[in-house]
């Protein structure tokens, strides 16, 4: 695997969480045990396409960065091991209910930071 299959990766996992706040909010909404409001299923909105252009700089990275692929893939892989942290918090504190999904979406969140140092070191 290399660091391009890992951002490209990263971007159809950031697709599936896309298609499901914006199709299916109220389906991500009680994975949290959130409850569902007009204003949680407007902010779902929003944060779709906010992720929508990550995913976007995800799966353009690769073919804009050249030689420095490697740098991207470093600050990447930091900020996915934020969200894993992040999660990580909000089920210690009870803040999520601890369920596969909130669990295994917290681990993924640490898989890519993984991949993405390790292919990054490899890279350079």
């Amino acid at each position: 695997m290399n660091l391009t299959t890992v951002f490209r990766a990263a971007a159809v996992f950031m697709g599936m969480w896309i298609l499901g706040m914006w199709f299916a909010p109220q389906m991500i909404m009680d994975q949290y045990a959130w409850q569902y409001t007009p204003g949680l299923k407007m902010m779902m909105r929003f944060m779709g396409l906010a992720m929508a252009s990550l995913a976007t700089l995800h799966w353009l990275i690769p073919e804009w960065s050249g030689n420095n692929i490697s740098k991207f893939g470093m600050v990447t892989g930091l900020f996915w091991a934020l969200f894993g942290v992040l999660g990580a918090y909000d089920l210690a504190l009870d803040n999520v209910p601890p369920n596969a999904n909130t669990i295994i979406g917290c681990v993924i969140n640490f898989v890519f930071a993984i991949l993405f140092y390790l292919n990054s070191k490899k890279a350079n």
